[in-house]
């Protein structure tokens, strides 16, 4: 297939070509706005530190003990005696296993730092829960260990735009696939029709030269009408 013939089978069906991606951009559109539920996200950021630690003790192996501290909290946080304890605490209708489904831990590169995420559909839940970890997960090293060194350096606050769905991007994209769906579908039918349309194609496929061709010729009967053959 050539240039050409790329172009009139675009041209024959560009209100296809149109039509079909507009579609697909106005059902995502919908979908997105109606159907899917909104998903806010809150984060709360912890600091593990050493127990009743000065300034002038900090050291390289206070630092490490505090790197593995962070990974073991990390763990801590998703058990599900935190997650009954957040529960309990703050009267939730939900499952441990379905609120550690909300909850996400995140270790900031090789730091004392834990961050952790709330996931929910009404963004004050998601903020309720995120610092209910943190409540819990404190309370919970403290009767395990004897010790408080974590410190809440940024509570959960409610998000004020969800995390998801991205309207803009899921339009972008149904129009995207729309179009690559309906360019796929029209070389597909052109390349199942064997039609012949005119003399190039003739000579292209048959590999024949043209020798005539036989033009359309209007008749006019008696009526005064005219007709083709």
């Amino acid at each position: 297939m050539n240039l050409k013939e790329f172009g009139r089978i675009l041209g024959e069906l560009k209100l296809v070509l149109v039509l079909i991606p507009v579609v697909a951009m106005l059902t995502s559109a919908v979908i997105s706005l109606f159907v899917m539920s909104p998903v806010y996200k809150s984060s709360t950021t912890l600091m593990v530190f050493r127990d009743q630690m000065s300034s002038t003790e900090i050291n390289i192996n206070t630092l490490t003990i505090n790197l593995r501290l962070v990974k073991t909290y990390s763990e801590l946080a998703k058990s599900r005696g935190v997650a009954e304890e957040v529960i309990k605490t703050n009267n939730l209708n939900l499952t441990p296993e379905e609120l550690s489904a909300k909850i996400q831990v995140d270790l900031p590169g090789e730091t004392e730092i834990l961050r952790i995420t709330a996931s929910d559909s009404n963004p004050a839940a998601a903020a309720l829960i995120a610092n209910g970890v943190a409540q819990a997960l404190t309370g919970k090293v403290y009767k395990v260990l004897s010790v408080k060194n974590i410190q809440v350096l940024d509570p959960a606050v409610p998000s004020a735009s969800p995390e998801s769905p991205n309207v803009i991007l899921n339009i972008i994209l149904a129009g995207i696939f729309g179009l690559l769906i309906t360019v796929a579908i029209i070389f597909i039918r052109e390349y199942l029709d064997d039609t012949i349309r005119n003399p190039e194609e003739i000579e292209n496929y048959l590999k024949l030269p043209v020798l005539g061709l036989i033009p359309v010729v209007q008749i006019q009967n008696g009526a005064g009408k005219e007709s083709k053959s």
